[in-house]
């Protein structure tokens, strides 16, 4: 499933000009909007309870601000409002927020992958050395922020996809998830540059910091710096993506639908080869997870026997579901059923294992 309408890797390139030319243009919009987007996440963290909750909650405002952001750049002279945006949004407002879901499989990915970067490398570390495994888990915490970067353009893609008139959220989403498909190289080239500009801003920091003496952090200095120090380059973060929002969004999406007229890539198709090659990751995950098991001491041989199960027998129930993952007119059951009666039961019995 490699389409010929695949984007290059030097798109991105491109990407980042025409944004740059989109920020300068309008400085105090996007510095306005990541203002919105970041006080409304501050304000979840001071939510004393359902913490939970309440960031399940900011999936579904990020969804109305983006597509605000991209009706009001997608007018005729790319000069309206956010309320312009929102205007347009009328009648649609729901189903755009909804379309924010589609950025749970981005936490949900990020979850598992890391969660078992502890004893995968671990059990490198002693077969090959910690020199070895510390240079391999730098490459594997890369392509885990990758995989989630470019998932999570493909629920930004479907809340664009619901805004532009997409009724069904199961087909919003698989046009999102298609187009982060097709722009996969491009996207790896955002995320280096993300990760080098967060590497940049990191040093400035500490050569701030190394200028500052123990009484000017310490107490409630300490604690202040420690909760804000983050947000300036996250506000530049945010500002860069509602930026680039426009110009990947329109060239992917594009590309995605000829993809879909010229080279078969149908949702349909899509949608069940996704699910049937997800299961085939689950599947070597749990063979990895048997083979670190071997190298393992701290870990228990039930942990590792229980997890690589639950592993392996979600992948395969996951795959036997494929067909409905292509199937528009599926039920929520048929698509799911696999992560109700597989994947949360072996969870629930891996942390009752390691528990013990």
């Amino acid at each position: 499933m490699t389409p010929a309408s695949a984007i290059p890797f030097s798109a991105s390139a491109q990407w980042f000009d025409r944004a740059w030319n989109l920020w300068c243009r309008r400085p105090v919009f996007f510095a306005g909007t990541a203002l919105l987007m970041l006080a409304l996440r501050w304000g979840v963290d001071l939510v004393p309870f359902g913490g939970g909750a309440f960031i399940f909650l900011s999936y579904l405002t990020d969804a109305l601000i983006f597509a605000m952001v991209w009706l009001a750049l997608s007018q005729a002279d790319g000069g309206g409002g956010l309320m312009d945006g929102w205007r347009l949004l009328n009648g649609r407002r729901g189903r755009v927020a909804r379309a924010g879901l589609w950025g749970l499989p981005s936490a949900a990915v990020g979850f598992l992958l890391l969660a078992l970067e502890g004893p995968l490398f671990e059990a490198i570390g002693v077969a090959l050395g910690a020199r070895v495994a510390g240079w391999l888990m730098l490459g594997w915490i890369f392509a885990v922020g990758w995989i989630c970067c470019t998932l999570l353009f493909g629920a930004l893609f479907a809340c664009i996809e619901a805004a532009r008139g997409e009724d069904g959220l199961w087909t919003a989403g698989l046009k999102g998830m298609r187009a982060a498909y097709v722009g996969w190289r491009p996207l790896l080239g955002v995320w280096t540059a993300f990760v080098c500009g967060a590497a940049l801003c990191a040093a400035l920091t500490a050569g701030v910091m190394g200028h500052l003496g123990l009484t000017a952090i310490d107490g409630v200095a300490r604690d202040a710096l420690e909760y804000w120090i983050n947000w300036p380059a996250l506000f530049i973060a945010v500002m860069a993506l509602l930026a680039l929002l426009t110009p990947c969004g329109g060239d992917l999406l594009a590309a995605a639908e000829a993809g879909g007229q010229h080279d078969g890539l149908t949702l349909a198709a899509f949608g069940e080869t996704a699910a049937v090659r997800l299961g085939m990751v689950l599947k070597t995950l749990a063979a990895a997870v048997v083979l670190s098991g071997l190298f393992v001491i701290d870990v228990g041989a039930g942990s590792i026997v229980v997890g690589a199960l639950g592993l392996w027998l979600t992948g395969r129930a996951l795959a036997k579901a494929a067909p409905a993952w292509g199937d528009s007119g599926a039920s929520l059951w048929a698509r799911w059923r696999w992560l109700v009666l597989t994947g949360l039961p072996a969870v629930i019995l891996w942390l009752g294992v390691a528990g013990m």
